[in-house]
């Protein structure tokens, strides 16, 4: 776990260097973290949508949703959630402070969705390496499945219906 962790963040500090050469879109970000993890694009876009429906913004404090329609405005939520050591989930891939807290990952850099989707990547790999690629690994994403398997399931249901576009 030493190893991928240091692999992790020497993998996002390379992607944080700015690359304006050329223009890239959402997509591109799935395909590159889908690449990097050996992940499809596709299942990382379906839990992106059963998360968040794709908004990149996205706040979740405790239990309770918010699609701010700003960077600026998901920043000012999750920082005071983050102050008030509340659990929250922030951005397309709804990263839990747990893991910024774990990693030392700022608010400013798990909000971008570049950042967010290759963290959700690496969680998703990580589920993937304990469970194998089954419905665990995907429920584990969002709650650890040994907690609450009925919840898991259905979570799972919910991200296999996005990932066939019902």
């Amino acid at each position: 776990m030493r190893n991928s962790f240091r692999n992790f963040i020497v993998f996002l500090l390379l992607v944080l260097t700015p690359n304006t050469a050329s223009a890239k879109t959402m997509l591109d970000d799935f395909i590159f973290a889908g690449k990097h993890y050996d992940i499809a694009p596709q299942l990382l876009i379906a839990i992106a949508k059963t998360e968040t429906s794709l908004n990149p913004w996205a706040v979740n404090v405790q239990g309770k949703g918010y699609f701010p329609k700003s960077k600026q405005e998901a920043l000012k939520i999750a920082q005071k959630a983050y102050d008030e050591r509340k659990s929250f989930d922030v951005g397309i891939m709804q990263i839990n402070v747990w893991w910024l807290r774990k990693y030392g990952i700022s608010l400013e850099t798990a909000i971008e969705p570049q950042n967010n989707i290759i963290i959700g990547a690496f969680i998703l790999k990580n589920e993937i390496n304990k469970h194998g690629l089954n419905w665990k690994a995907v429920a584990s994403y969002h709650t650890p499945v040994h907690r609450n398997p009925t919840r898991g399931k259905y979570y799972a249901a919910k991200v296999v219906k996005n990932l066939k576009g019902k």
